[in-house]
């Protein structure tokens, strides 16, 4: 099972086929799929450029559902379009990526036109679409040249890259991605991406996650005997620090931004938490609020804004740094959407974890769901 397909168990409810060949010298007309249940990603129309070049428009319908109108990308006239309802969200498949997303090359996630739009995806919101790609030959840290693609930077750890393309250009990305017969027909069941890329993944919004006190993990006990950390980096990925906290003097030994908020200044809050339950001294409590273990030195990436969000490829960024900069632990108080372990966050953890031996310890249960771990800590072994 990949991570992308989710919504082949569910394809039957809801799904409509739509969409009729357009004359090829018309401005093709838009195509409505009729309204979906669930919540509106907005009450304006929003406007979302799919990774093929297509646009889908969406807009409020009777309350609780949300109306779809997609309007093919030039050449793309006879492309049929199915509309699926997944997990409340409406999701927008172009009949010629379907195979993509079917056998886990292609992130289902940038179809989820309602998602996308409820996380800031909208072309009035971006005018790029940030993704994630894994290269099919050994790139050795190195960034492929890829058409329109801009802002690349390498993600060694999963062979592969962050980059953003312009709306504008996705239409041509797709063509050199999936418009050669060699590409899609590699195997039936397994078809090949082109421009030496082997999977392509939406670089998705991540947002922290909440702990547990202290005193229930029975931090106490483990002081008694001695231990509080003494000696250990541990790395803290989140909002950043406020290296002016009383408890977090002389525990920070290093800091780094990821997330293009210019430094590692916590502007949240959650990463000055989180680091304080794990190092704090208690200062500012006279000792009552120690943390987990006070004598620990702090690795501090803030891979996640001041808003609390963050991409999945500023986050790798920040676990390569960790794992490479001697952490013996990594804390990640975040959670993305559940997967099964393919996504690239999840693999990261995997291939540092064997490269460096690091320890990735992954907030868990937040969703509240069972049996639905989410990036990054459905990580996998691989076979």
């Amino acid at each position: 099972m990949h991570w992308s397909p989710r919504w082949l168990a569910v394809g039957a409810v809801g799904a409509l086929v739509v969409g009729v060949a357009a004359p090829a010298s018309a401005d093709p007309p838009a195509r409505p799929t009729g309204p979906t249940s669930g919540t509106p990603a907005q009450h304006a129309p929003v406007r979302i450029t799919l990774i093929t070049g297509d646009q889908v428009e969406l807009a409020p319908a009777a309350p609780g559902r949300v109306a779809a109108t997609v309007r093919p990308g030039p050449g793309r006239e006879r492309v049929i379009f199915q509309t699926l309802e997944v997990d409340g969200r409406l999701r927008v498949l172009p009949s010629d990526a379907l195979p993509y997303v079917s056998s886990g090359v292609l992130d289902a996630n940038l179809f989820d036109v309602q998602e996308l739009a409820a996380d800031g995806y909208g072309d009035a919101a971006q005018g790029a679409l940030p993704l994630i790609v894994r290269y099919q030959e050994q790139a050795a840290g190195r960034v492929k040249p890829l058409a329109g693609a801009t802002d690349a930077r390498p993600l060694e750890s999963i062979n592969g890259a962050a980059l953003r393309v312009g709306k504008g250009a996705l239409g041509d990305l797709w063509t050199t991605l999936a418009g050669t017969p060699a590409s899609r027909t590699t195997t039936a069941a397994a078809p090949r991406l082109g421009a030496g890329i082997a999977r392509i993944w939406l670089d998705g919004r991540v947002r922290p996650a909440l702990e547990h006190s202290v005193p229930q993990i029975g931090a106490p006990t483990a002081w008694a005997a001695g231990r509080d950390g003494a000696g250990v980096k541990v790395a803290v990925l989140d909002t950043g620090v406020d290296a002016t906290h009383p408890d977090l003097a002389g525990r920070v030994a290093e800091a780094q931004d990821f997330s293009g908020s210019g430094s590692a200044r916590d502007g949240h809050g959650h990463g000055t938490h989180v680091a304080a339950t794990i190092a704090g001294s208690g200062a500012a409590s006279d000792g009552l609020r120690k943390g987990v273990a006070p004598g620990a030195q702090l690795l501090v990436g803030k891979v996640l804004d001041d808003g609390g969000s963050g991409y999945s490829s500023s986050i790798i960024a920040g676990m390569e740094w960790a794992a490479h900069s001697g952490a013996k632990v990594v804390s990640m108080s975040l959670g993305g959407d559940p997967t099964d372990g393919t996504d690239p966050m999840s693999q990261a953890v995997n291939d540092l974890t064997a490269e460096t031996g690091a320890l990735f310890v992954v907030a868990a249960g937040n969703s509240g769901a069972a049996r639905t771990p989410a990036v990054p800590r459905a990580t996998r072994t691989p076979h």
